[in-house]
């Protein structure tokens, strides 16, 4: 009977440091993600239906980005971004979708690419290449390149209150 109270207690110690472990890990897990959840932004795409297939389709993938449908949307505007790249609407919404179905780093190279250029999406770019990092927990990357989304611009404030909530 003792030598099963000798191997129960060390079990019993051990199973307990897991569960506080795993519960630990659920927080920060919903954590993070929840902060993603909240800073997020562009979750409309609008586009206007011209007639040529090239906008039909984007049309069609923009309904599903709408609708947070982000595999179909991404299916359908990798399609179109890897005939038209240079379309900056088109090349900031594919990242986004990137970013929304898991693929952080594809997504990162194409904001980066926005952020180096002189499009409308510039600072955007930059504020999404933020919660790229966010979305795989690296504070360090996130908080630096919140830092690039400059004052006066649409998300300077998100930018400012989520490197608060980080350090």
């Amino acid at each position: 009977m003792k030598e099963e109270h000798k191997f129960v207690k060390p079990y019993i110690k051990y199973v307990s440091i897991a569960a506080v472990l795993i519960v630990g890990l659920l927080i920060w897990s919903s954590w993070s993600s929840g902060l993603y959840e909240k800073y997020a932004i562009s979750r409309q795409m609008s586009v206007a239906e011209r007639g040529n297939d090239s906008e039909v389709n984007i049309s069609k993938g923009a309904k599903y980005f709408n609708s947070q449908k982000y595999h179909e949307a991404k299916r359908v505007l990798q399609s179109e971004y890897r005939l038209n790249p240079q379309n900056l609407f088109l090349a900031y919404y594919f990242a986004i979708t990137l970013v929304e179905t898991g693929k952080e780093y594809e997504a990162r190279t194409i904001f980066m690419s926005l952020y180096k250029g002189e499009s409308a999406f510039k600072y955007d770019a930059a504020y999404y290449v933020a919660l790229s990092f966010l979305k795989e927990d690296n504070k360090p990357a996130t908080i630096e390149w919140l830092k690039k989304v400059p004052e006066g611009t649409a998300n300077a404030s998100k930018a400012k209150e989520l490197i608060a909530e980080l350090q």
